[in-house]
């Protein structure tokens, strides 16, 4: 897939003018996060500058990148590969969110400003346009990493954010992938945690929580009650 189809897939990849290596970074990261660059899949920089018609730089960056957040793996002179979906991480993962999550949750609630609450609040409305049978391209798990972005941004504490945004993408991509974690991140379920949060009620830490927990439960009996 070329850096123009992941563009015109993703508009807002090219919604603003950012330096290149940002760019690289974010279409392998969508690519990721959809399948289109499916777990286990082996990538050679030759192959992805000549796909995104780029130099060996930014997608090298890009790559590091990936690399921090849990998505590439990498052996030195050996082979660069996307992540495999391993349950047992993914439950490692969900418990810390649900340690770190919180506290995060309840700042926001008291620091959200009013243009975050009318883009989220706009974020809620297409979600429940599409349930209603409307013509929008929202999803619970877009709507869901949209508001944890909207959290992190206004929160001071730049580790806990940190170490957050080192964790949602790998969640992220479990639940876009796994019949699992769909079931988890009901559209329902998002709906009432955007709207809890715009409200500034203490019901989205409870929302979230379930949600993390639920999954928890179900995927934690598979690899030996890890967690």
């Amino acid at each position: 897939m070329t850096l123009e189809e992941l563009r015109a897939r993703f508009p807002s990849l090219a919604a603003d003018r950012r330096l290149l290596r940002n760019d690289v970074y974010e279409v392998l990261l969508a690519g990721i996060l959809i399948g289109d660059l499916a777990p286990g899949e082996r990538l050679k920089d030759g192959e992805l500058t000549e796909a995104l018609r780029v130099s060996r730089t930014p997608v090298r960056e890009a790559i590091g990148r990936l690399q921090q957040v849990g998505l590439i793996r990498t052996a030195p002179n050996r082979y660069t590969q996307v992540s495999p979906l391993e349950l047992r991480e993914i439950v490692d993962v969900l418990g810390v969110l649900r340690l770190l999550l919180p506290p995060a949750i309840r700042h926001a609630l008291r620091g959200l400003d009013v243009d975050t609450e009318l883009e989220l609040t706009v974020v809620a409305e297409r979600l429940e346009r599409e349930a209603d049978g409307g013509a929008t391209d929202a999803t619970p798990i877009d709507a869901f990493a949209r508001t944890a972005a909207a959290i992190l941004a206004v929160i001071p504490d730049r580790v806990l954010a940190e170490s957050i945004e080192n964790l949602i993408p790998r969640f992220v991509r479990f639940v876009t992938l796994s019949d699992d974690g769909a079931a988890a991140v009901s559209r329902e379920r998002v709906l009432d945690f955007v709207r809890a949060v715009v409200q500034g009620d203490e019901r989205a830490v409870t929302v979230l929580d379930e949600t993390l927990l639920e999954l928890s439960e179900v995927l934690s009996p598979r690899v030996g009650g890890a967690g």
